[in-house]
């Protein structure tokens, strides 16, 4: 049987198809739950894209930080040090337990910033009420999180697929019957779909645990006899980790500023937003599986200090998001009434029909948006999984406060339309690859991993 390129399309494909369907998964379920509730009224669905962002918002630094498991596990693997995978997945799960905590006590200034935006008075209410809900589940957010990582790391990215698909199935019955009061359920409103979102990430942490602690866990990775504090595996996975959550946090923070700001605009504003993005995530999360898989080659080649193979994996990430990016245009650009219509409530009235419009032509737009993702997704995948996490943290996260910025001032100072203001915030965010690309190819990862090897004894 013939061999697989190192870092060739095949060998892409095979990691990270599985995480931009998993990825997939995770999106279709957040979207159907706001299908589910436009129904109750724009409200209801502009509440439940808000109040999930800041739940995200909330969590993502501690996940972010989490999220370095993947490559750290990758470069152990990498460099053949097998039995300290898993102790670094333990270490992962120690940060989680510990963070949770720490996001409950957050949950006051979270309140704040919701607050401070002039939304309708019921969808403030309804925001907080489903923000609540998912932080309490956090714990369970987290620690999954955890472990997918260490699975994707492994490039056993199927098992996180399995685990998503189990979680998915189990989101959306529970959010049909608690949303409507289905099959016997109690009718719970914008108070159900959360809850389904807690239950099907329990039953998805409950996939991984089993397969973790498996036969064939326990004989290659150890994972009955990891579990102890390593103090250095510990530090290496905060100190690379943190500038990913912050990174993280710095992005969702931003993406919520700017949906709030669209949504102070009004109803009409706010719907045909909720729509425009609701579409937009569709499109651009499953490209994070596209991101991750990268992040968890690179670092494997890296590890392994097979610099052209890490190279040749950027490439056949780019081939493989170039075609799904296409895909993605043609359905914006070719029916975005009938994306529209999708979160038309039970009794459309006036104002609905002018979100719709107006969601319509921000949908088109956004096919451009769309367009320049891959580049992003894969040149800052390919950064982190080298371990300069610190420059992709600051030019990704520069980029989407330099857009919030735009936003904030064309609206307050210029008093533009909506549909002028995305216009120009979707041009501006065709400039911001490059800086991705030249970062990478200015080599500084190169130098770090090029140095003398590192003793058999010292932990990657």
């Amino acid at each position: 049987m013939k061999s697989l390129q190192k870092g060739g399309v095949q060998e892409m494909l095979i990691i990270a198809m599985p995480m931009v369907m998993s990825m997939s998964f995770d999106t279709f379920l957040v979207f159907i739950n706001r299908m589910f509730l436009s129904k109750l009224g724009s409200d209801y669905m502009n509440a439940a894209l808000t109040g999930g962002l800041m739940e995200m918002v909330t969590i993502t630094f501690f996940n972010g930080v989490i999220s370095y498991t993947t490559a750290m596990v990758a470069q152990n693997l990498g460099a053949q040090k097998i039995s300290r995978c898993s102790l670094v997945l333990v270490q992962a799960i120690i940060i989680a337990i510990c963070s949770y905590p720490l996001a409950l006590a957050l949950m006051p200034i979270a309140h704040l910033f919701l607050n401070s935006f002039s939304v309708s008075a019921q969808q403030s209410v309804l925001q907080i009420k489903y923000y609540d809900i998912l932080l309490y589940g956090s714990i369970i957010t987290m620690t999954r999180h955890a472990l997918a990582c260490f699975f994707i790391g492994l490039g056993r990215t199927r098992v996180v697929m399995s685990a998503t698909l189990t979680g998915l199935v189990t989101t959306l019955f529970l959010s049909y019957c608690f949303t409507f009061g289905k099959f016997g359920f109690p009718e719970l409103d914008i108070g159900g779909a959360p809850l389904a979102i807690i239950a099907g990430n329990f039953a998805a942490l409950c996939v991984l645990l089993a397969k973790f602690f498996g036969k064939e866990y326990r004989k290659t990775y150890s994972s009955n006899k990891c579990w102890r504090f390593s103090k250095r595996i510990s530090a290496t996975l905060i100190k690379k980790g943190l500038p990913s959550g912050a990174e993280i946090f710095l992005n969702m923070l931003a993406f919520q500023a700017m949906i709030l700001t669209f949504d102070s605009q009004g109803l009409i504003a706010a719907t045909a937003t909720s729509i425009m993005f609701s579409w937009d995530m569709v499109a651009y999360v499953p490209l994070i599986g596209l991101e991750i898989g990268a992040t968890s080659i690179v670092g494997k080649y890296v590890g392994a200090r097979d610099f052209a193979s890490a190279n040749r994996s950027i490439y056949s990430g780019m081939k493989i998001g170039m075609i799904y990016s296409a895909l993605i245009i043609l359905l914006f650009v070719g029916m975005p009434s009938i994306l529209a219509n999708v979160f038309a409530p039970h009794s459309p009235g006036h104002e609905w029909e002018e979100a719709r419009n107006l969601a319509v032509s921000m949908i088109r737009l956004a096919a451009v948006y769309v367009s320049v993702a891959t580049f992003i997704v894969v040149y800052a995948g390919a950064l982190r999984g080298a371990g300069d996490t610190l420059a992709a943290m600051f030019i990704t996260s520069g980029q989407h406060w330099v857009l919030v910025i735009v936003v904030w001032t064309f609206f307050n100072f210029f008093k533009m339309e909506v549909i002028t203001t995305w216009g120009i915030t979707v041009m501006l965010y065709t400039i911001f690859p490059l800086f991705l690309y030249l970062r990478w190819k200015g080599g500084k990862w190169r130098a770090a991993w090029s140095s003398a090897s590192r003793p058999a004894n010292q932990e990657i």
